[in-house]
């Protein structure tokens, strides 16, 4: 018995769906456990040489933008020639799972594996503070896991709230009090890691000194 000519393109079209899954499904598993080569850890803060404010300023802003989207900015400048620090705070950003290889806001591993078995968010705080013949880039990235109310399949009748972009903008480093809906988890060192590697590249290429 054969099938309508009808049926026929949605048939092929779920089976390629289907081969298309389970291979990238296959091979994001073997890039997720794929051993990683060890780094030499970068000092957090990091110090750049006294490079032009501006540039420097704009790879941080860049950098961050390739995780989060930045929430405030504050550029660094000259007040009765004194320089002021500069400090960029991001959005909160829901961690990329082991289905989203493209984004890298999760890094491999537990991290990776933690936002695919649960709901996390990340968001990012950097300072730029000037040290007179140099810069300190002081990068901290802390992670939150989604608080709710009643478990995922219940079957309480209530709209769920959901807390996605809800962001305590009064916290600071020394007082991390938990925001709604989200337990705080402490900070992401390895993505931290991550940008300021990628931050030290990006100004050792571009920037020159003053």
């Amino acid at each position: 018995m054969s099938l309508p000519n009808t049926l026929n393109p949605i048939l092929n079209l779920s089976l390629f769906a289907l081969l298309l899954g389970l291979v990238c499904g296959c091979r994001v598993f073997s890039t997720a456990n794929e051993p990683v080569a060890p780094q030499a850890e970068v000092p957090n803060p990091l110090t750049v040489p006294l490079y032009d404010r501006t540039l420097v300023m704009d790879e941080v802003s860049d950098e961050l933008d390739d995780y989060f989207r930045v929430y405030k900015e504050e550029r660094i400048r000259i007040v009765d020639n004194i320089m002021t620090e500069g400090w960029i705070e991001t959005h909160p950003q829901i961690g990329g799972t082991i289905f989203e290889p493209w984004r890298n806001d999760s890094t491999r591993g537990f991290e990776r594996l933690h936002a695919t078995l649960q709901t996390v968010r990340r968001f990012a705080k950097v300072r730029v503070i000037p040290t007179g013949n140099s810069y300190l880039i002081d990068v901290k990235v802390y992670k939150e896991l989604e608080d709710k109310q009643f478990p995922q399949y219940s079957t309480f009748n209530g709209q769920p709230l959901r807390h996605d972009n809800s962001l305590d903008i009064d916290r600071n480093d020394n007082d991390l009090t938990q925001s709604e809906g989200w337990i705080p988890l402490g900070r992401d060192f390895s993505l931290e890691q991550r940008i300021l590697r990628n931050i030290q590249a990006r100004i050792s290429e571009n920037c020159r000194p003053q």
